[in-house]
């Protein structure tokens, strides 16, 4: 009989145990996933003309399935025309697609991709480009704009790395580890008042 009742004592205290820590897991930060590393053309960049192409940067390699098309680039001129096509290149860490010229202005970029755990990863960025596609004909060559001096001085080239997307907070981290303490000294506490009161003798 005194076994039983320190079995049945034992899996409450268990019990209430794990409620705690469930409701500290509920208050720890999500898993941090994949993260945009890079890009070329640089976020925010000036082009004096239209890149060839288009590559992004992961923090991890995606999970890619051209079946389930797991992995979009697409590229808009300022007169909202796209300019990338379907395919798009998944070489490690690394997703670039081939683009056309468009109008000048602002292209947006919009991708998507299988983050390495699953889930689905995507953002939106723009760069600028300066001079639209040659229109020239025989008889008239096609004007080409001409920056103006605040705009050539903002033209930069090459590839420079975007700020990491921000990891969760982990803020409360010190307060889910004090849980976590609390808990196991309440079950410490709990199961020797249990194994007590089953050690004094009975009338």
């Amino acid at each position: 009989m005194r076994t039983a009742h320190l079995k049945t004592t034992t899996g409450l205290i268990l019990a209430a145990a794990a409620a705690l820590l469930l409701a500290a897991l509920a208050m720890a930060p999500a898993e941090a996933h994949d993260s945009l590393a890079s890009t070329e053309p640089a976020r925010d960049v000036v082009l004096d003309t239209a890149p060839a192409s288009v590559s992004l940067t992961l923090s991890e390699a995606p999970l890619n399935s051209a079946q389930l098309n797991t992995s979009i680039l697409k590229i808009t001129d300022s007169a909202d025309r796209t300019l990338s096509g379907d395919t798009v290149l998944v070489k490690g860490k690394n997703l670039s697609t081939a683009i056309t010229a468009g109008q000048p202005g602002p292209y947006t970029v919009q991708w998507r991709a299988a983050s390495s755990d699953g889930h689905p990863i995507e953002g939106t960025y723009t760069f600028t480009v300066q001079t639209g596609p040659a229109t020239a004909t025989p008889s008239q060559p096609a004007a080409t704009a001409v920056p103006s001096a605040s705009a050539a001085s903002a033209v930069t080239s090459g590839t420079t790395p975007v700020t990491p997307a921000p990891r969760p907070d982990d803020s409360n981290a010190l307060l889910v580890a004090g849980v976590g303490a609390a808990v196991i000294a309440v079950i410490a506490a709990l199961l020797a008042l249990a194994r007590r009161k089953e050690n004094r003798p009975h009338p």
